[in-house]
């Protein structure tokens, strides 16, 4: 595992937080984070991607250094990656973002 593997995964740990709704687990080759037993979160390679709505799929796009998560060759197309140098509390409000909306689907 590279160094950008061991910061996205540590970075993920520290956007979760004390969240008591989340659970962290490896899934994927990777850390995921999980809300009412369904992913919304991924930390991939030296990405961390989130499952979004599709307007708030379109929002993010707008964002450059945003893109489509890639699960080696193939495309999340629900999932979109946080771009490197967004602000961790931006980074935070699109984690959130995901877990409500991935919560809202099952519940």
């Amino acid at each position: 595992m590279s160094t950008g593997e061991d910061a996205a995964r540590d970075e993920l740990r520290e956007l979760v937080g004390d969240d008591g709704s989340v659970e962290l687990r490896p899934m994927f080759g990777t850390l995921a984070a999980l809300v009412d037993g369904h992913v919304f979160a991924v930390a991939m390679g030296e990405q961390i991607g989130v499952k979004l709505s599709p307007d708030a799929l379109a929002e993010l796009d707008a964002v450059p250094g945003s893109g489509t998560l890639m699960m080696g060759t193939r495309q999340m197309k629900a999932y979109r990656s946080l771009p490197a140098r967004m602000p961790s509390g931006e980074r935070s409000a699109w984690l959130r973002k995901a877990r409500d909306h991935v919560a809202s689907q099952h519940r």
